[in-house]
């Protein structure tokens, strides 16, 4: 009998020691394969900002997002998140994942999916312990940037300032933003103040984005400059210890790029590298789907390559490699250990430190319009 017990432990805790051996399989030198968030081999310490950019329109970063964000929150205590999206948001954003509103504006229907399970996150930890949502990105159209104004006029108690309509905001915006920067000895609202001056200068050269197709270059100097002081102000001026950073693929390649300004035709330099620059310690890592569909700002469309269009740096086509991992939900590829091509050339020349591979990636459901 103690034979026969003692066989049927170890042949149940063989398959136990295969089942969890086989959450992160290695499959090349700087290669896993997983099937959850936390069997990733991905940092969750050790840095000021954990910079995730995505290929926007999937359902399946904001599943990871929400999921890393947890773990980080678990792991390291991080309770702070920068997001893609308008400052002047910010109120707004903070009060609905607090539980102190229960609706959106409309501005932020984009972003209501990741802001949903933020809020989800939030209710189950006690209030000194909530995630903090921080809006870093300038305001657009230029609607938002009134309101941004008005905003801040109001918290300055600065009635005797005029804030002009949209169609004289070109002409007497800056005017306004000086007046309010007379008055006000505030970081914080300073910080704002500065945002809408980027804000504007972006306008003028050309960008709009609301929540529909965006017009213009979104690679301008204005607009990053205001994203990286922003996030290097919450980490250096507001004893943020560290920051998990949401933005669009792009931004987070320390790539120098030949793209920039207005006509596309100017040295450009992401996000990323500018942190870098100001010496902030910071990890990056792209998601990326092999096949699939994305919806973004109204617009679905089939991805135009599949897991036979990559290949790991042994040759190998990611197609394969998948299909000898039928279970793996991801590809997590160390860029210092491996050098795969992806199936987008653009994204394989990024200088991030990982690439997070989704088997397939479906179509967000991003809520604007309804």
């Amino acid at each position: 009998m103690l034979r026969l017990s003692s066989l049927r432990f170890g042949v149940l805790l063989g398959v136990f020691v295969a089942v969890a051996g086989w959450a992160t399989k290695p499959v090349a030198r700087g290669v896993w394969a997983a099937r959850d968030v936390a069997d990733l081999p991905i940092p969750v310490s050790g840095f000021e900002a954990y910079l995730v950019g995505e290929l926007h329109g999937l359902q399946q970063n904001e599943e990871f997002q929400a999921d890393y964000l947890k773990r980080l929150n678990q792991e390291s205590g991080l309770r702070d998140v920068a997001i893609e999206e308008d400052a002047v948001y910010q109120d707004e954003a903070q009060a609905y994942v607090d539980h102190r509103s229960d609706s959106l504006p409309a501005g932020l229907c984009l972003r209501a999916g990741i802001l949903s399970r933020i809020r989800a996150l939030n209710a189950e930890l006690a209030d000194d312990a909530r995630v903090r949502v921080h809006l870093v990105d300038i305001d657009s159209p230029a609607s938002a940037i009134r309101k941004h104004l008005l905003a801040v006029r109001d918290q300055l108690q600065a009635s005797a300032v005029r804030v002009p309509e949209v169609g004289q905001l070109r002409e007497q915006g800056v005017r306004t933003i000086a007046q309010l920067k007379a008055l006000s000895e505030d970081v914080a609202t300073n910080a704002a103040l500065r945002t809408i001056q980027f804000s504007m200068a972006a306008w003028q050269d050309g960008l709009e984005a609301d929540t529909g197709a965006a017009k213009g270059s979104p690679y301008l100097e204005s607009r990053e400059e205001a994203v990286t002081r922003n996030i290097v102000d919450l980490l250096r001026g507001r004893e943020v210890p560290s920051l998990l950073v949401l933005y669009g693929a792009d931004h987070v390649s320390r790539t120098a790029r030949r793209d920039g300004g207005p006509q596309r035709d100017r040295a450009f330099k992401p996000m990323a590298l500018r942190l870098e620059e100001s010496g902030v310690k910071a990890f990056s890592v792209v998601t990326f789907p092999l096949e699939g569909r994305s919806y973004w700002r109204g617009s679905g469309s089939d991805l135009p390559w599949t897991a036979q269009d990559g290949h790991l740096e042994t040759g190998e086509v990611l197609g394969g490699v998948l299909a000898g991992e039928p279970d793996a939900s991801f590809l997590y590829i160390d860029t210092k250990q491996h050098r795969v091509r992806l199936p987008s050339q653009d994204i394989s020349r990024m200088a991030v430190d990982a690439f997070l591979l989704f088997r397939v990636g479906s179509p967000m459901a991003e809520g604007c319009g309804e």
